[in-house]
């Protein structure tokens, strides 16, 4: 079996001599006349491009500098808006955290003053013993102010 030379990428192939004029080369394989006359694709219909396909469609043009400054405007309009309302949604939400401290501070307060009963332990001998016993978890700091509002 004998083997042809290979096929070549179209810019190393050789140049054939057209079958009209033995001058003029053809490349790649003889078409059905037997000429290509220059054209890679053989095709003698079809025109040359004089001009780049993106040429074709028109450019689409920018925005005027006005429209940009105004579109600027609204922008920094915008973001200034939303700056605005998070700075209001973070004082309400500072605020609604203290009231409720504060309320849970005075309900805190109240119980300790109606609900128990308070009695102020001076003797340490006293204070000893409940520390070692049992009675230690019903121990309770509460400020001297309670203490004395009570009598």
């Amino acid at each position: 079996m004998e083997v042809d030379e290979p096929a070549l990428p179209p810019a190393k192939r050789s140049a054939v001599p057209s079958l009209e004029n033995p001058d003029r080369p053809t490349f790649g394989k003889p078409t059905y006349d037997g000429v290509i006359a220059g054209k890679v694709s053989g095709r003698k219909w079809k025109q040359p491009r004089k001009h780049r396909a993106s040429a074709l469609r028109a450019s689409v043009k920018g925005t005027s500098f006005e429209e940009r400054q105004r579109e600027k405007e609204i922008k920094s309009a915008y973001r200034e808006r939303m700056q605005e309302l998070k700075e209001t949604i973070r004082q309400n939400k500072v605020e609604k955290r203290k009231k409720r401290e504060e309320a849970e501070k005075k309900k805190q307060e109240n119980i300790l003053r109606s609900g128990t009963k308070l009695q102020k332990i001076t003797n340490p001998k006293t204070l000893k013993k409940i520390a070692k016993s049992k009675q230690r978890k019903q121990l309770k700091l509460v400020p001297d102010e309670l203490v004395k509002n009570r009598k």
